[in-house]
């Protein structure tokens, strides 16, 4: 294990504790303070949140809200080749996760019921940081749940690195134009993750 996927570990680690100890507080926006701190970003950095109207920034590739996400492309299970910028038209939803991660799979069930709901409207691109994962024991996992949403397979961990990812699960929403329109850190309720496919599939 390379020292980025033992930060991404001791962090899970750190999230799961904290959340028993408060009570099971869900994750949090980008606008509030997430739920663990990646220990390389700072205040200033945590801060940046351009607004979206600003030309500017919605040209620059970055992974926070207001800028263009960062381009990536992927192989899913199924061996096909999926390319963000693709995206026919429509809003994209990049949840990047791994099957040893507990809070990724208290919120997989979720995801999945909106995936049925409104796939047809909203791209559905769940990441599997497969770098630092069983291929196995992953698949494993979807078969045994029954999960048929699209997963990408970031095996050199490229997107972990360009989406800046020390702590999963981690939630990117995209609109049409490819510019992050919302950013989560940490696990998402069913209701969050429902009004977010309402405020993206409009």
């Amino acid at each position: 294990m390379n020292l980025r996927n033992g930060i991404i570990l001791f962090v899970i680690v750190l999230a799961v504790a904290g959340a028993i100890w408060a009570g099971g507080d869900q994750g949090k926006t980008e606008d509030d303070a997430p739920a663990v701190k990646a220990p390389e970003e700072s205040t200033a950095q945590a801060g940046e949140s351009p607004s979206s109207s600003s030309q500017e920034s919605r040209d620059v590739e970055k992974p926070q809200k207001g800028f263009r996400a960062p381009h990536f492309r992927l192989k899913t299970l199924d061996g096909e080749t999926v390319d963000l910028a693709d995206n026919g038209g429509k809003p994209s939803f990049i949840n990047i996760w791994a099957s040893w991660c507990p809070p990724c799979r208290e919120e997989m069930p979720h995801i999945q019921e909106a995936y049925e709901k409104y796939g047809d409207r909203v791209n559905f691109l769940m990441v599997n940081l497969t770098e630092s994962d069983d291929m196995d024991q992953m698949q494993e996992y979807l078969a045994s749940e029954g999960y048929t949403f699209p997963v990408l397979l970031d095996e050199k961990g490229e997107v972990g690195d360009r989406y800046g990812v020390v702590s999963i699960p981690v939630t990117f929403a995209v609109d049409e134009q490819g510019v992050i329109v919302h950013k989560q850190m940490g696990m998402m309720s069913k209701q969050q993750i429902f009004d977010l496919m309402e405020q993206l599939a409009k």
